[in-house]
Protein backbone atom coordinates (compact mmCIF):
# COMPACT_ATOMS: atom_id res chain seq x y z
CA UNK A 1 0.00 0.00 0.00
CA UNK A 2 1.19 3.42 -1.09
CA UNK A 3 1.03 6.66 1.07
CA UNK A 4 -1.18 8.90 -1.75
CA UNK A 5 0.72 12.11 0.35
CA UNK A 6 3.88 10.96 -0.42
CA UNK A 7 2.82 10.10 -4.11
CA UNK A 8 1.38 13.91 -4.54
CA UNK A 9 4.97 15.12 -2.87
CA UNK A 10 7.00 13.63 -5.39
CA UNK A 11 4.39 14.48 -8.67
CA UNK A 12 5.10 18.15 -7.39
CA UNK A 13 8.62 18.23 -7.05
CA UNK A 14 9.22 16.45 -10.27
CA UNK A 15 6.68 18.85 -11.83
CA UNK A 16 9.33 21.53 -10.23
CA UNK A 17 12.19 20.11 -11.40
CA UNK A 18 11.00 19.44 -15.14
CA UNK A 19 9.56 23.31 -15.06
CA UNK A 20 13.43 24.55 -14.36
CA UNK A 21 15.02 22.02 -16.67
CA UNK A 22 16.15 19.84 -13.63
CA UNK A 23 18.87 22.51 -13.24
CA UNK A 24 19.92 23.08 -9.54
CA UNK A 25 20.90 26.06 -10.09
CA UNK A 26 17.78 27.59 -11.65
CA UNK A 27 15.53 25.91 -9.32
CA UNK A 28 17.42 27.26 -6.21
CA UNK A 29 16.74 30.81 -7.57
CA UNK A 30 13.17 30.12 -8.42
CA UNK A 31 12.76 28.51 -4.81
CA UNK A 32 14.51 31.95 -3.55
CA UNK A 33 12.38 34.68 -5.69
CA UNK A 34 9.60 32.79 -4.16
CA UNK A 35 10.42 32.81 -0.68
CA UNK A 36 11.58 36.50 -1.31
CA UNK A 37 7.78 37.43 -2.88
CA UNK A 38 6.37 35.89 0.25
CA UNK A 39 8.25 38.24 2.49
CA UNK A 40 10.44 35.24 4.04
CA UNK A 41 13.98 35.50 4.97
CA UNK A 42 16.88 34.27 2.99
CA UNK A 43 19.93 33.21 5.01
CA UNK A 44 23.13 32.56 3.74
CA UNK A 45 25.52 30.00 5.76
CA UNK A 46 27.59 30.51 2.62
CA UNK A 47 29.94 32.82 5.49
CA UNK A 48 29.44 30.47 8.35
CA UNK A 49 30.94 27.58 6.32
CA UNK A 50 34.15 29.43 5.41
CA UNK A 51 34.26 30.26 9.32
CA UNK A 52 34.14 26.69 10.39
CA UNK A 53 36.71 25.59 7.50
CA UNK A 54 39.57 28.21 8.40
CA UNK A 55 38.99 27.24 11.95
CA UNK A 56 39.16 23.35 11.06
CA UNK A 57 42.55 24.04 8.78
CA UNK A 58 43.77 26.13 11.83
CA UNK A 59 43.13 23.31 14.34
CA UNK A 60 45.18 20.93 12.29
CA UNK A 61 47.94 23.19 12.08
CA UNK A 62 48.18 23.47 15.73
Amino acid sequence: MSDEIIEELWRIKDSIAREHGYDIEALVAYLQSKEKAEGRQIVDLSAMKKTAEQGASSAIED
